[in-house]
């Protein structure tokens, strides 16, 4: 097991010790956000809506765009100048882990009411700690984010498959711009009453550590130095110039 994946592993374990001594610790994140005169959230707000749909569009586009990347170079297998066993391990990343564990398993059998629907926040279901499984909430759930899952996953295999690659400035520049888009992704979920702080926390750290398996697992790591600006460029011009060749 990796250093990272240690670290991941101690910060889960600290998570979990942190959240089930101090459960309340999701309410008080929570308040805040909330107006208990008018029932409103903070991230109802328009510009925070529209904001946050902008995310999660981009999220559910990376899917997709692994996929074509995935086949156009499995289709064309030595020739391809980035191996289908890098978009392969992009590709199961997100699959397995905002897909399966987060939206599959946890959120559907947890059943762990959101801030919006409990008691404390003008709803009718009861608080439960983050680890204990309920019986407040029959499907989608709140224990993990699905989003901040995805914004997480999302973040690290592009931190995993392009960081090699850069240096200085530019390196600095992605990692900033990866963690800000993971911390506002929680933020808005949180502001907007559909989750507690906890369940973005271990949505990360779950994301995270099923990412850094993978990562080693499908042997992507080893192949992570072929991906290069032009090698992408000629993978997606390839079949194009080929549907023009005349017949």
């Amino acid at each position: 097991m990796t250093r990272a994946s240690l670290s991941l592993l101690a910060a889960t374990l600290l998570a979990a010790l942190v959240f089930t001594l101090w459960p309340g610790l999701d309410l008080l994140a929570s308040a805040p956000f909330h107006d208990a005169t008018t029932g409103a959230w903070l991230a109802e707000a328009p510009a925070l809506a529209f904001l946050r749909e902008a995310l999660w569009t981009a999220m559910e586009l990376a899917t997709p765009a692994f996929a074509l990347m995935f086949l156009l170079a499995l289709a064309r297998r030595k020739a391809a100048a980035v191996p289908a066993r890098l978009w392969g391990f992009a590709l199961l990343a997100m699959a397995l882990g905002p897909g399966l564990l987060v939206n599959g398993l946890l959120k559907d059998h947890w059943g762990r009411a959101r801030p919006r629907t409990i008691a404390e926040f003008g709803g009718e279901a009861a608080f439960t700690p983050a680890l204990e499984i309920a019986d407040q909430c029959a499907k989608n759930c709140s224990f993990v984010s699905g989003e901040v899952a995805a914004a997480a996953t999302l973040s690290l295999v592009l931190w995993l498959i392009a960081s090699a690659r850069l240096q200085g400035a530019a390196r600095k520049a992605l990692a900033a711009v990866l963690v800000a888009a993971t911390a506002l992704s929680g933020f808005l979920r949180l502001a907007g009453g559909g989750h507690f702080l906890s369940d973005t926390v271990f949505a990360v750290l779950f994301a995270a550590l099923l990412t850094l398996a993978l990562w080693r697992l499908t042997g992507a790591a080893r192949v992570a130095p072929r991906l290069t600006g032009a090698g992408l460029l000629a993978d997606i011009r390839a079949p194009l110039a080929a549907l023009r060749r005349p017949k």
